[in-house]
């Protein structure tokens, strides 16, 4: 997604907006931090979370708080923001 949202920007003149950098920003996150921040993205709780991985809450607390670091914000809320503005459309 990254690499089609700057393509299509380049193509644009180099435009930008707060969605096209949201969507160009691609956080090194393990693929577990990447899978619990999409859930935490989609609105599940850290125990709903935990369920449906098979986790336990701490550790989903701990990818949490990996991946907010990772990415630069603070918080659960700033994290569910910055995936879901990084998602594709349909």
């Amino acid at each position: 997604l990254a690499t089609r949202v700057r393509s299509l920007a380049a193509r644009c003149g180099g435009a930008t907006s707060p969605a096209i950098a949201a969507a160009s920003f691609a956080p090194p996150f393990t693929a577990r931090e990447r899978e619990v921040a999409v859930l935490v993205a989609r609105g599940l709780s850290n125990r709903q979370i935990a369920k449906a991985v098979s986790l336990s809450v701490r550790t989903v607390e701990s990818h949490i708080y990996r991946a907010s670091i990772k990415a630069g914000v603070s918080g659960r809320a700033a994290l569910a923001r910055l995936m879901r503005g990084a998602e594709e459309p349909n």
